[in-house]
């Protein structure tokens, strides 16, 4: 799908974000590449330097600007998004400070979730936003938003 180059940024973390969830939801199983404690490492490493600040500019800056420009309050996907990311980073924090050594579930679970955010906001919010919120708007936000540590978007 074709993204406005202004939400480039928030997409090239999604795409890396859908690769770690396909590993994270065959965690275990045979047809997994990678074994639990790489993802964890990954996980923690991905957290760390993108993903929390990914959810900060969803939520300081690209929803505060997605509610300004709204005719009417059609807000069942912003709480749902932010429902994932209070679900997401629980999951996070149980995997990472309390040493989980081998929970295969909740690792499973974390990448189902990572997957079901991801084309929430690809798929359904972000083409919405998109509609709504002016362009220039769009680039200035941009100029805010985290730079990933793989791609540098």
């Amino acid at each position: 799908m074709r993204r406005h180059e202004a939400l480039n940024p928030l997409s090239h973390h999604h795409h890396h974000t859908l690769m770690m969830a396909k590993d994270m939801k065959r965690v275990g199983a045979d047809q997994s590449t990678k074994t639990y404690k790489q993802l964890i490492r990954e996980m923690i490493d991905f957290w760390e330097n993108d993903g929390e600040f990914h959810f900060r500019d969803e939520e300081e800056v690209l929803v505060p600007l997605y509610l300004e420009h709204l005719d009417e309050i059609e807000t069942e996907l912003v709480k749902e998004m932010l429902y994932q990311h209070a679900q997401i980073r629980s999951l996070i924090h149980e995997l990472r400070e309390k040493n989980l050594t081998s929970s295969y579930e909740k690792m499973r679970r974390l990448g189902e979730l990572l997957y079901e955010h991801v084309r929430l906001e690809e798929r359904q919010l972000f083409p919405i936003m998109e509609k709504v919120i002016p362009e220039k708007y769009l680039y200035q936000a941009n100029g805010r938003f985290h730079r990933d540590s793989y791609s540098g978007f």
